[in-house]
């Protein structure tokens, strides 16, 4: 037990071996980052801090060549990122879209997935969704509010950052409720079927919709659960 704690401290006391542990410490902290740039620039941080630690105080020339990569291949993606964020500007409610989703999801798979969506400004009192009908697109608010009825009856409210037709776009059926524009929106109107194909033949697109609908689905419980619905004014 003694020869353990012996080992213990001289491993948090010795510089040498501290600095090996920060280049661990670095590591994981890329890890707990939200936004891709964070990550991978604190990955190359740390792959900077093995290198030194391997080429210098713990010589394993091996380990040199694999951080190395390592390295090099989080500056490559960085590049990618910056020459995405450079080149593929967004509109305000592409922007929107993509600020709701998970960090984790791709920006390119976002991009292509925007592909199928058009821009729609909706005017109060405009039926989105009818109650037993064909749901066309999958609308996603920008901006505004909705309120979806059932037999007349208000039951749940929805706004930016929500879907609309959801329900429909994952089982294929008819829609449940009506939704209606409660005053001026902004949707992206996504056509169903293309989405469809999109969904079914690239896996990226798929994380990304899958992602999206999770995330809103209980942001939509959780308000279910804490708040009583009043009826909007139009």
């Amino acid at each position: 037990m003694s020869g353990l704690v012996d080992q213990l401290f001289v491993g948090f006391t010795n510089p040498v071996i501290l600095f090996g542990h920060f280049t661990y410490f670095l590591l994981i902290v890329s890890m707990l980052m939200r936004r891709m740039v964070w990550l991978r620039s604190f990955a190359v941080a740390s792959g900077v801090a093995k290198i030194v630690y391997r080429a210098f105080f713990v010589f394993d020339p091996v380990s040199v060549l694999w951080e190395t990569v390592f390295v090099l291949v989080n500056i490559v993606q960085l590049l990618l990122i910056w020459y995405y964020e450079r080149h593929h500007r967004f509109t305000d409610e592409h922007r929107h879209f993509v600020d709701s989703m998970p960090p984790s999801v791709e920006r390119r798979a976002l991009k292509r997935l925007l592909a199928f969506a058009t821009v729609r400004e909706v005017p109060a009192d405009e039926v989105l969704v009818r109650e037993g009908e064909v749901v066309k697109d999958l609308l996603y608010v920008a901006s505004g509010v909705a309120r979806i009825e059932s037999a007349g009856r208000i039951i749940a409210v929805c706004g930016p950052g929500d879907y609309l037709g959801e329900m429909s776009f994952l089982s294929g059926e008819p829609a449940t409720a009506t939704v209606v524009a409660s005053r001026p929106m902004r949707v992206l109107a996504f056509d169903q079927q293309r989405l469809h194909v999109a969904v079914a033949s690239d896996a990226a697109i798929h994380r990304a919709m899958e992602a999206g609908l999770n995330r809103n689905l209980v942001g939509k419980l959780v308000r279910a659960n804490t708040t009583r619905v009043a009826p909007l004014s139009a």
